[in-house]
């Protein structure tokens, strides 16, 4: 079966918009306390009104994340570090994703609809998740040679905290767009 050079474009477009959307959310947020963008361009009255923090608009996961003694000699300091859940099922898209860096491992975060890539695909939005912790060598978000990384067991919605250490090295080279559900 052939592919047509429309779905090909549609295919390369979308991984395109998908690696541009993690790498404009995920920038680092400079102080926990200082409110977010979002919160910013609320009007007064909602910020004040009950039920408008983070953690009750919905699913809520405490990420505890470690780098093994026996990779952290193949990570620098500076080396970007991932941190996602996606859907056990459905598009392999993160429905929720924080950007640190080694040197600030261990770490804990926590991930939920506030760190969504799109309202729509949010950790509310899905049953079970896997947690992925990524250590990138390239700092993109897509998985590649070398690169170090820990993945959890599905965790079902509704569950507080998990620990995931990074311990594991990405071999060989990943399918162009797999991370994201993008197949060529």
């Amino acid at each position: 079966m052939t592919i047509s050079r429309f779905q090909l474009t549609a295919r390369f477009i979308g991984a395109i918009v998908v690696i541009a959307a993690i790498t404009v959310t995920a920038w680092p947020r400079h102080s926990e306390a200082a409110p977010s963008a979002d919160t910013a361009a609320m009007p007064a009255a909602k910020k004040s009104a009950p039920g408008n923090s983070a953690a009750k608009t919905g699913a809520s996961l405490k990420v505890t994340v470690s780098l093994s003694p026996a990779v952290a000699k193949q990570a620098a300091p500076e080396d970007v570090v991932f941190i996602f859940a996606r859907a056990v099922h459905g598009p392999r898209m993160p429905l929720a994703i924080v950007r640190k860096q080694v040197k600030d491992l261990p770490t804990t975060v926590v991930l939920d609809d506030s760190h969504a890539m799109s309202p729509q695909m949010n950790l509310s939005s899905v049953p079970e998740v896997i947690v992925v912790a990524r250590v990138s060598k390239s700092g993109m978000a897509t998985a590649q040679a070398g690169d170090l990384e820990g993945v959890s067991k599905p965790v079902k919605r509704g569950t507080k905290a998990i620990t995931l250490s990074i311990a594991n090295q990405v071999a060989g080279q990943q399918e162009s767009g797999s991370a994201h559900g993008i197949r060529y």
